[in-house]
């Protein structure tokens, strides 16, 4: 399949810039305009992504401890209260939402920057009631998993409990909750884009003839992503009793809906993000955009493949899902690059105003490439590493660099176009804390990869090889590497001193937004410290 290899991507983007040519830049974000109703409700969502990125590394590094030291977390029995298997579920859970959160709150915050600064009525009040919904959905969701796990729940587990299934932990009731929540944040979206009747028929008109911009690539992946997560509540009302199809469902939400939906929103927010702010042209981004929507459908859904084989799957899915899942994320690496070269012209002549966002865009789609292209399509899915490294720090390593690095980092980074956007021409924005952040978060993911992810994998593959899987997961084989385990130790406090030097960013740049009396909060606690 010549055509669409890795090495004629390139090529084909090559044409893709020939074809649009020099074209008119837009600066969508500068000036700014002065916010909306809906636009002043989003700093709850930004307070409770730092929250949860702070749980989920309290809760990741408790995990990492237990493989060196099972009997207590420094002296205090966490197992008799909290088990491995609910921390595990909240480390895996925390993520996709507060990385879910980042991204309503940034499409419900820019949307009316799209639209010209109109806003539909009752947007405010909606975006608030669906924050307290969420928040809802999410607290009721980790405390049925707890109590389903602690067997608390007995007659309906399924429904409010643990439902059994790894990654979908959460009961039926929270699953059909959070998707009428992603249903009514694409309808708010909707609203947002275009906020009179008029505009709306025409953006539809638009759409169906074939004259599809941008923005209808944001709403639709908005779309995509909310329908997408049904896969997962398959069959509705209880677990399918065969395993095959079971897991052939499981994985459209643990692999398609990252691999697919969350990379057709990521790609389409870069996309904007880079045109908004005058680094590419809209031609160049809708063009690029085009063709990253085609690999996106094509590599995620045949891309998925390579986990179906175990399945029970036929084996030629896991070369085709080795190519698809490689090949996606190259056009808008290529689109990153074009944005850098302008980014270097405009910055040699100006003060660039987005450049903390901008940077956790650039490394998103760097991680993008290297997490998922490079340590999963790369190295894992070459068949006899794939067939024996299921499960290993080597899939860890993946699912760190791709997820947080990936979809993590640029979904920080959408937060802080919103934060500067708020403070635009303030020249008193700092962006030091945001850029500090930055640098500990990727030193501390490559100081993960470097003493403890790749030691433990690659000997625990090994392993695997010579003395079987059970092995290679007990707790002789972890006892071998107690030193490569305590090694995770240094990536975890750059990491945590990354986030907390974040959260700390988020609530002083956040202050514009608060209602007044969390204003006059501030204020008091200012005041009384400076007299201290």
């Amino acid at each position: 399949m010549p055509v669409l290899s890795p090495s004629s991507i390139p090529t084909i983007w090559e044409e893709i810039q020939d074809l649009t040519g020099p074209s008119l830049r837009e600066c969508i974000l500068v000036p700014a305009r002065p916010l909306t109703s809906s636009q002043r409700k989003i700093w709850k969502y930004f307070l409770l992504v730092s929250a949860l990125i702070l749980i989920q590394i309290l809760v990741g590094s408790i995990m990492a401890h237990m493989y060196y030291d099972r009997s207590s977390f420094y002296g205090f029995d966490v197992n008799r209260y909290i088990p491995f298997s609910f921390l595990r579920d909240v480390h895996i859970q925390a993520p996709i939402v507060w990385i879910g959160l980042s991204w309503i709150g940034a499409a419900l915050f820019l949307s009316p920057v799209i639209a010209g600064g109109e806003e539909a009525r009752g947007q405010g009040w909606l975006v608030d009631a669906l924050f307290w919904v969420t928040a809802f959905v999410v607290v009721g969701g980790l405390v049925g998993d707890y109590l389903g796990i602690m067997g608390a729940i007995d007659t309906n587990w399924f429904w409010f409990g643990n439902q059994g299934l790894s990654y979908i932990q959460l009961g039926r009731f929270w699953q059909i909750g959070f998707f009428a929540g992603l249903i009514v944040w694409s309808a708010l979206v909707m609203r947002a884009l275009w906020p009179t009747v008029p505009g709306w028929i025409d953006a539809a008109r638009d759409f169906w003839t074939g004259r599809i911009r941008l923005e209808h690539l944001i709403w639709a992946s908005t779309v995509n992503i909310a329908l997408l997560y049904v896969c997962g509540m398959v069959p509705l009302t209880g677990i399918e009793k065969s395993f095959t199809l079971a897991d052939f469902w499981r994985w459209w939400v643990v692999h398609l809906w990252v691999e697919q939906s969350f990379e057709f929103f990521a790609a389409t927010m870069t996309a904007w993000t880079l045109m908004a702010t005058g680094l590419v042209s809209r031609k160049l981004a809708e063009r690029g955009m085009y063709f990253e929507v085609i690999l996106v459908f094509l590599g995620g859904v045949i891309g998925t493949g390579h986990h179906l084989y175990w399945a029970g799957e036929p084996s030629i899915w896991i070369p085709f899902g080795t190519m698809f899942s490689f090949i996606e994320v190259l056009p808008l690496v290529l689109l990153i690059m074009e944005g850098i070269h302008h980014y270097r012209l405009i910055n040699a002549h100006g003060d660039f105003q987005y450049r903390v966002g901008y940077m956790y865009i650039i490394g998103a789609a760097f991680w993008n490439f290297v997490g998922a292209g490079v340590y999963g399509g790369g190295i894992l899915n070459a068949p006899l590493v794939n067939y024996y490294e299921h499960g290993t720090f080597l899939t860890l390593n993946h699912a760190h660099a791709s997820l947080f690095d990936s979809f993590g980092e640029l979904a920080i980074g959408l937060i802080y176009f919103c934060l500067r956007y708020i403070h635009a021409g303030e020249k008193t924005f700092s962006e030091r804390p945001g850029i500090l952040a930055f640098w500990l978060y990727n030193a501390g993911l490559i100081l993960w990869t470097v003493l403890n992810f790749f030691p433990v994998g690659w000997s625990q593959l090994l392993a695997v090889y010579e003395h079987g899987y059970a092995y290679a997961r007990s707790a002789a084989f972890y006892d071998t590497t107690l030193f490569w385990q305590w090694m995770r130790l240094p990536g975890d406090v750059v990491f945590a001193g990354g986030a907390l030097v974040m959260s700390g960013d988020f609530i002083i740049k956040l202050y514009p937004l608060y209602p007044l009396w969390t204003q006059r909060l501030f204020r008091s606690v200012s005041l009384d410290t400076k007299k201290d």
